[in-house]
């Protein structure tokens, strides 16, 4: 699913797009500024928490940066280079399965269900849907390999953006 957009991008557009990607490297530092917390009272049981998504992210941004650098260079010399949709989507599946492995991580340590990183991860999933967005607008990928069912359908709900997309897949489906 991808936008098919013949729109031409300022270098303003698209170093806003790349600041919007490398923003979630300001998420996974606020993750671990969640670990020097005052309000948390074991440390290392809270590294242990949020430690694999801030390296699932961190690991994801660095692909999806370099993608979308790869992207407008291709949109600036006018060259036929496309990102690699395989590194896009398995970055995307990566961050989401890494998010979903926290919540559970969350229930099965914490003695509750909620955890003082949770508004964090929450912000990074938004960002994250916003990031799948800009490069549905250069390269088409299905959500569907990305993220499960139910997430794609609150997704969907969220997102007008994102609701019209797959209202374009179905109809040129058809």
């Amino acid at each position: 699913m991808a936008v098919s957009t013949n729109k031409e991008f300022s270098i303003d557009e698209m170093k806003s797009k790349y600041d919007d990607v490398t923003k979630l490297y300001d998420f996974a530092e606020e993750l671990v500024s969640t670990v020097e917390s005052e309000f948390v009272k074991d440390p290392a049981l809270q590294l242990e928490i949020v430690e694999p998504l801030i390296n699932e992210l961190s690991e994801a941004t660095d692909v999806l940066s370099e993608e979308l650098i790869y992207i407008a260079e291709g949109k600036k010399y006018k060259t036929s280079g496309k990102a690699n949709k395989t590194r896009v989507e398995a970055s995307f599946r990566r961050i989401f399965a890494a998010i979903n492995d926290y919540h559970t991580r969350v229930k099965q340590i914490g003695k509750k269900a909620q955890n003082i990183a949770d508004g964090i991860v929450k912000k990074i999933q938004r960002h994250v849907e916003d990031i799948m967005v800009i490069f549905l607008e250069f390269i088409q990928f299905s959500l569907n390999s990305v993220m499960g069912k139910m997430e794609l359908e609150a997704l969907r709900v969220r997102d007008t953006r994102i609701a019209m997309l797959m209202h374009q897949q179905a109809m040129q489906q058809q």
